[in-house]
């Protein structure tokens, strides 16, 4: 529709062209505003084309944007005040809050979108503009009045339902602070910014009598159950020692408790995730380390598998790979941990103030840059994705929420701990626990290593095991990995060869 010149820049001749505005926006609107401060970019973008771009607080202000188009872009309080954008189009997407105070728009077209609450209030050209198939909501301006006075500073820690519950809340407190008498919120606060463990505390609290499966989250410091019902299972015996814990107490360790668990590992059994955990409260060494890995591993990926923007993740599950130390194929899946976590903060935080998926939901997200922050990292810039989630969400019921939040924060916590782990701590192919295994336990793992290393690190161990010459590379063995264990009751030592094939 319009013709662009290939540099937006106010040197094209330079040889080391600047990044043009396009891609500083898309980088988002803190960093172009710092740099807009330290006089770091031009101000003449003639013709500078914006493709479903999401900015928020951005400052524009006195730019020269002629001839600028804007298709299907998602802006909400862009100062777009004394700026050039004569012959500018703007199609598709959405305006809100936007400001065009003293613009020139002379030649402009809207065509296709909705304006909300924007001020258009002394911009010049508005008889020259086009709107076509505009949607037009609380804007001002654009018939010449004045701009209406601005709404009374809201009390701290409000934030806005819906327009006319707002007014009333700062009436009531209005009234109450002239009476003398004490103003309290009537509207609970919106706080994206509290951690995890601060909005599930409060649901907690307010939940009154807490749930067992707070003790699977010991690292949040729930309030703790009276009492837990009798019975024998292990993970009933796993949150029996930490509840003891959690009571400043030591909990003590049940040998034939210790028994079974040692067994559920080196089984790879069911109920694994939950031995390896109980083992960890009560101070006993797992004597079976990578007999586990397998069960627990896949537990992990089920479970991250699952199509849902907030799907919990049990942490004890996680918690027994960092205590058994299994890191390979597991730190991947970090950051959908923290994606769903970020997910589930964002609805938590927005339920507590009161909103939902019906109401105002997303006025709140663009009022506070940590849940900008939070949208962003759980979906990007899909907000189709990012209210389906919260529709999903909103519906379970309450402790279902809770207990996805508090199990998501935990998860995270561990698998950060399993990315900080040292490299090495888990060879790739270590399989078949009968070759490891030394006096009813598993041999420790001392190294890993390639064929051209045998010589001058085992070279002994390598001949009395598997017969290579000492100063000799085995033979055809490129790509295989050998597996140095050693017995920590005898000191016996092993190598077992693992080729990738296996």
């Amino acid at each position: 529709m319009l013709a662009h010149g290939p540099d937006h820049t106010n040197n094209p001749g330079s040889m080391a062209k600047a990044p043009s505005i396009e891609k500083l926006l898309q980088s988002g609107s803190a960093e172009w505003n710092r740099m807009r401060k330290s006089g770091q970019v031009a101000t003449d973008h003639t013709g500078a084309t914006f493709t479903q771009l999401f900015s928020a607080n951005t400052d524009l202000s006195g730019l020269g944007l002629i001839g600028s188009e804007w298709d299907r872009c998602d802006l909400s309080k862009v100062n777009f005040r004394d700026a050039d954008l004569s012959n500018a189009y703007f199609h598709g997407g959405r305006l809100q809050d936007c400001d065009f105070r003293g613009a020139n728009l002379e030649g402009a077209t809207f065509e296709k979108l909705k304006l909300l609450r924007c001020d258009f209030t002394g911009a010049k050209g508005l008889d020259d503009i086009e709107m076509d198939d505009v949607d037009m909501d609380r804007v001002v301006g654009l018939d010449g009045e004045e701009a209406p006075p601005p709404p009374p500073p809201p009390a701290q820690g409000i934030t806005a339902f819906t327009r006319e519950q707002r007014e009333k809340a700062l009436g009531v407190q209005a009234a109450a602070a002239l009476q003398g008498e004490p103003v309290g919120d009537e509207l609970p606060p919106f706080r994206p910014q509290d951690p995890p463990g601060s909005l599930f505390f409060r649901a907690l609290k307010r939940m009154g009598v807490p749930p067992l499966w707070v003790l699977d989250v010991p690292g949040l410091r729930p309030l703790l159950p009276q009492r837990l019902p009798p019975g024998s299972s292990m993970e009933t015996l796993y949150r029996e020692a930490v509840k003891t814990r959690l009571e400043n107490k030591k909990p003590a360790a049940d040998p034939a408790v210790v028994d079974r668990a040692q067994k559920a590992l080196r089984m790879g059994a069911k109920d694994a995730p939950v031995a390896a955990m109980y083992l960890r409260e009560v101070g006993v060494l797992p004597l079976f380390r990578f007999s586990a890995a397998q069960v627990l591993k896949g537990a992990l990926r089920e479970e991250v598998e699952v199509d849902d923007l907030t799907g919990s993740i049990d942490p004890r599950t996680t918690g027994a790979l960092l205590e058994l130390r299994l890191t390979h194929e597991v730190v991947e899946h970090l950051q959908e941990a923290r994606r769903r976590l970020a997910a589930t903060q964002l609805y938590t935080s927005l339920l507590e103030a009161g909103f939902n998926p019906e109401n105002n939901w997303d006025e709140a997200l663009e009022s506070s840059d940590a849940s900008m922050e939070l949208a962003q990292l759980a979906t990007g810039e899909d907000r189709n994705a990012l209210l389906e989630g919260f529709q999903v969400f909103a519906a379970l019921p309450d402790e279902a929420r809770l207990r996805r939040l508090a199990y998501l924060a935990e998860s995270v916590t561990n698998l950060e701990l399993v990315s900080r782990l040292p490299e090495g701590m888990e060879p790739s192919w270590l399989t078949g626990p009968e070759t490891r295994e030394c006096h009813e336990r598993e041999m420790t793992y001392v190294q890993s290593l390639k064929a051209e290393e045998i010589p001058a690190k085992v070279a002994a161990l390598a001949k009395e095991e598997l017969g290579v010459p000492e100063g000799e590379v085995p033979e055809e063995s490129d790509g295989d990995l050998f597996v140095h264990l050693r017995c920590d009751v005898c000191g016996k030592e092993k190598l077992i060869v693992q080729s990738p094939e296996e």
